[in-house]
């Protein structure tokens, strides 16, 4: 089960605007926050990470960071996870007050939480979901560290707004929210263990049910050896015991145990393709 930390800050800011009189609507946004980070968490774990928690804090909530993606359109998809089910619940919303007008009265903030909270998120800005998919996606055509940098230009632009935003509604009526999102998205810039990440799942060896005592499955697959060691796992059926043939250059076949692939998982980093570790 996915666990949810609070950082101390979290509850004082729950407590200021309970007492503003912001009680229902703090607890839809914080419903429609957590919606969110689950719609990341399926996604990722469907891809096959393992999740740490979700972490609440006073200007943003993300999974706990503690390995980066290995390739670069896991990340991009779990970024999009997010926005797509605070957009696709809106809409279903939606749809209902076709229905039953009547619903409009009970979910209408319900709606524009999940709008507001898709449509901010998609901002090119790290760590925001709009930031990871910049990142990710110029990642294939430039140096990570490069596309971070590019991405950080907006981070100051959008965290300057933002702040001009706030001071603008000192005169009317003040939004507490665009000075937190000031700050959140400058955080972003020098602090990105804010932004929350996803670990790899262990490969599914030792999670295999044994069918029979007897007789156990097997199953079987080849690979040329520029094939990373991540991609090799994807393809394992825990279920089953599984046999990998390697493809040598000459036309003889090397076989790969899942003893042997959960050394190599031990030893080398997954992206490592296996000519790399037969011929080094």
């Amino acid at each position: 089960m996915l666990k949810i930390g609070l950082h101390p800050l979290f509850f004082l800011l729950g407590l200021i605007l309970i007492l503003l009189g912001f009680c229902k609507i703090f607890f839809i946004y914080l419903s429609v926050v957590i919606l969110h980070e689950m719609a990341h968490a399926f996604v990722a774990k469907k891809l096959g990470y393992k999740l740490g928690k979700i972490f609440l804090q006073p200007f943003g909530a993300g999974l706990t960071l503690k390995q980066n993606f290995i390739e670069e359109k896991d990340e991009i998809y779990v970024a999009l996870a997010g926005p797509l089910l605070n957009f696709c619940l809106a809409f279903l919303c939606i749809a209902l007050w076709w229905i039953e007008p009547v619903l409009y009265n009970y979910t209408q903030e319900f709606v524009f939480a999940n709008m507001v909270n898709g449509l901010i998120n998609l901002l090119p800005c790290y760590p925001l979901d709009g930031g990871r998919i910049f990142v990710a996606f110029f990642s294939k055509k430039i140096t990570r560290k490069k596309a971070l940098k590019i991405c950080f230009i907006f981070n100051y632009i959008i965290s300057i707004l933002f702040c001009l935003l706030f001071f603008l509604s000192l005169t009317n009526e003040i939004n507490i929210t665009f000075a937190l999102m000031a700050i959140f998205i400058f955080l972003g810039t020098i602090e990105d263990k804010l932004s929350g990440n996803y670990n790899l799942i262990n490969i599914p060896i030792k999670t295999k049910k044994e069918i029979n005592r007897f007789i156990t499955p097997l199953k079987t697959f080849a690979v040329n050896l520029d094939t990373p060691i991540y991609k090799i796992a994807k393809n394992l059926d825990k279920n089953k015991y599984n046999l990998i043939y390697v493809i040598l250059p000459n036309g003889n076949i090397k076989i790969l145990t899942e003893k042997n692939l959960e050394n190599l998982f031990l030893k080398y980093n997954p992206t490592t393709p296996l000519n790399k570790i037969f011929f080094r």
